[in-house]
């Protein structure tokens, strides 16, 4: 069995079915991480008699899209079989206290929680929180809102939130 879902390894996706694969397949299926669900979604028919994990908070600007919209729109090709919920991976917000922009990045899943938590500030999505965290450090960004894993705070640098929440994942059956 194939799993297929966001990757790489460091995602919130990735863990998500990893633990799904120990709990049902006892570890035998094989996960294939991608570089968006985009890019799932909207090549269903190579993935025929695989799997799906995705988050509940799932939200696409590409496909302008929620979980609830691709649910429904996609009834012919997902059929949901299982959910779960795991603790995320806690989650931080960074700021760089020498940044001449008001830029922040997230996953567009996070991009409203990124606004409530930061006053003034610019959001840029990125397909997943390992990537916006990329994007930060590349683009010289004021915030990001990632995984407390991928940050490593240097001197110009300080955390202004943490927070530990969870994520209701949903196992679809390609058909």
């Amino acid at each position: 069995m194939e799993i297929h879902t966001l990757g790489p390894t460091a995602t919130d996706s990735y863990a998500a079915a990893w633990t799904y694969n120990q709990r049902v397949w006892q570890g035998q299926a094989t996960i294939v991480g991608h570089p968006s669900f985009e890019s799932i979604l909207t090549n269903l028919n190579a993935y025929q008699g695989a799997q799906l994990v995705i988050p509940a908070a799932f939200k696409s600007p590409t496909l302008h899209a929620s979980w609830g919209d691709v649910h429904y729109a996609l009834l012919n090709q997902l059929t949901l079989c299982d959910c779960f919920m795991t603790k995320l991976d806690p989650l931080v917000v960074v700021q760089r206290l020498d940044a001449d922009n008001q830029i922040g990045y997230t996953h567009a899943a996070t991009a409203q929680l990124l606004k409530r938590l930061v006053q003034r500030v610019t959001v840029q999505t990125a397909a997943s929180k390992y990537l916006a965290y990329q994007a930060y450090q590349e683009n010289q960004a004021a915030y990001v809102l990632t995984n407390e894993k991928n940050v490593t705070l240097t001197h110009n640098e300080r955390q202004l939130a943490r927070l530990t929440p969870s994520m209701v994942w949903c196992v679809y059956q390609i058909n």
